[in-house]
C-alpha cells in the first residue's frame, strides 16, 4: 500500500527507534586504539574543537540526518537544534523533499535555524531527486533547502538500497554524478555526498573525487537498516524474505572510511552504527574528520530533553577520554594514534589493494 510522504516519515521513526532497526557490524569492535599511560598533558588541556565548513565545533560531533515534515519530525528538530546550539556541535537535517514539495511543513526544518542560530547546519536532498530535474530546477531546490535552515553546507544522499525496497521507492540514480558535479560548482557552499546505511566504496569515492564536492560521508554498515525498516513497512512476506537476503548488505563503517580515503583526498565524515564517542575516535584514527549518530539521538529525543542532553554530553566525554588516554592532544592528532586493526579488515584491505594509514 503506498501512504502519503508525512505517514511515511512518521513510520521510519517509529521503526527506526526499534532497536531490531538495526543490521550488521561497524567492524569498529577490530579497530583497537592502543593505550597511552604516559599522556605527557593534563586532562584538561585537551581541545577537542574542530573547524568545518567554516564553523567551530568544540567536538567533532554531528546529530546525523534523521527527520523532517511532521509535526513529531519539527518536535524532534527543535530538541537537536537546541542541544547543539547548547554544545557547540553541528547537524544534519533529514530529506527536505517534503518540505519543497509541500510548503506548508517548511517549519519542521526552519525551526532549526531558530533554536541553532550558530551551530553548524547541514542540508540534505535526495539523489533520485536530483537525477530527474533539469539544471535550472536543481539550483531551485538546493538553494530552497540552504535558505529553509541557514545551512553552511549541502548534503545529497544516495541510497539506493532503500529505494529498491521502499514501498513508494524511486530507485533513479542515471546521471548523479554529473549533477552532483553541477551542483558543486555552481553554488557557493561546500556539497557534501553521503551514503544512508550501505557504505561508499573506493570506486565511488573515485567517482566523486573530480566533482568538485568537499567530502563524503560513508555512511556505513552497522547501525539503522533501511532494507529492514523498508521491508517491515510493507507488510508482506515476499518481501521481508526478499529483504533478508540483502539484511546486512554493504561495507561496515570502519572498513568504508579506509575505502573513500583510499581514493579522496576531501574531508571524510563518518556514520553508519557509530555509538560512543570511542567508536567516534575510532573512526578520526581511521581518516575521519567529524563523526555523527542518527539513532541514538532519536531515541534519547523521543524519550525527551534531558535524556538527549545527557547522551550528548556523555558521548563528548567519551570522545575526549578517548583522545587523552591516547596520547592525542588536539583532534588531528588521532590520525597518528596507534592502533591495531582485527583479522576480517585486514583481510577486506589486503583483497582491496588498500592501505588505510
Amino acid at each position: 500500500m503506498i501512504i502519503s510522504i508525512e505517514d511515511r516519515k512518521v513510520e521510519h521513526i517509529k521503526i527506526a527507534a526499534r532497536e531490531d532497526a538495526e543490521e550488521g557490524s561497524t567492524l569498529f569492535d577490530e579497530v583497537q586504539l592502543i593505550h597511552n599511560a604516559m599522556p605527557g598533558f593534563d586532562y584538561d588541556e585537551v581541545d577537542s574543537s574542530i573547524q568545518l565548513f567554516g564553523k567551530t565545533l568544540s567536538t567533532p560531533l554531528l546529530v546525523g540526518a534523521i527527520t523532517g515534515g511532521t509535526e513529531l519530525s519539527g518536535k524532534i528538530n527543535t530538541m537537536f537544534a537546541e542541544a547543539v546550539e547548547r554544545f557547540g556541535l553541528g547537524m544534519y537535517v533529514g530529506s527536505q523533499r517534503i518540505a519543497i514539495e509541500k510548503p506548508e511543513t517548511r517549519w519542521t526544518f526552519s525551526v532549526i535555524k531558530e533554536k541553532a542560530p550558530t551551530a553548524l547546519k547541514i542540508a540534505n536532498i535526495g539523489a533520485p531527486q536530483i537525477s530527474r530535474l533539469d539544471e535550472g530546477k536543481v539550483l531551485e531546490w538546493v538553494n530552497n533547502a540552504v535558505d529553509m535552515i541557514d545551512a553552511s553546507a549541502v548534503a545529497i544522499h544516495l541510497n539506493p538500497a532503500q529505494e529498491v525496497f521502499q514501498p513508494e521507492g524511486e530507485p533513479w540514480f542515471r546521471g548523479v554524478v554529473e549533477k552532483v558535479r553541477y551542483i558543486s560548482r555552481s553554488i557557493n557552499k561546500p556539497v557534501v555526498v553521503k551514503e544512508v546505511g550501505n557504505g561508499i566504496s573506493r570506486e565511488v569515492a573515485i567517482a566523486l573525487a573530480g566533482s568538485g564536492i568537499a567530502a563524503i560521508d560513508v555512511g556505513g554498515v552497522g547501525g539503522t537498516s533501511f532494507i529492514k525498516i523498508e521491508a517491515e513497512r510493507w507488510h508482506r512476506n515476499d518481501v521481508g524474505e526478499l529483504s533478508k537476503v540483502f539484511q546486512g548488505w554493504g561495507i561496515p563503517t570502519a572498513i568504508s572510511i579506509c575505502e573513500v580515503k583510499s581514493a579522496f583526498r576531501g574531508i571524510i565524515l563518518a556514520s553508519g552504527g557509530i555509538r560512543s564517542g570511542l567508536d567516534g575516535a575510532k573512526a578520526l584514527s581511521l581518516g575521519a574528520s567529524a563523526f555523527s549518530m542518527s539513532r541514538p539521538f532519536l531515541v534519547s529525543a523521543l524519550q525527551g530533553r534531558d535524556q538527549l542532553l545527557q547522551l550528548m554530553e556523555r558521548t563528548i566525554k567519551e570522545f575526549k577520554i578517548s583522545m587523552f588516554l591516547t596520547g592525542s592532544r588536539q583532534v588531528s592528532d588521532l590520525a597518528n594514534a596507534p592502533l591495531v586493526l582485527g583479522p576480517t579488515i585486514i583481510n577486506w584491505l589486503s583483497q582491496r589493494g588498500i592501505r588505510c594509514r
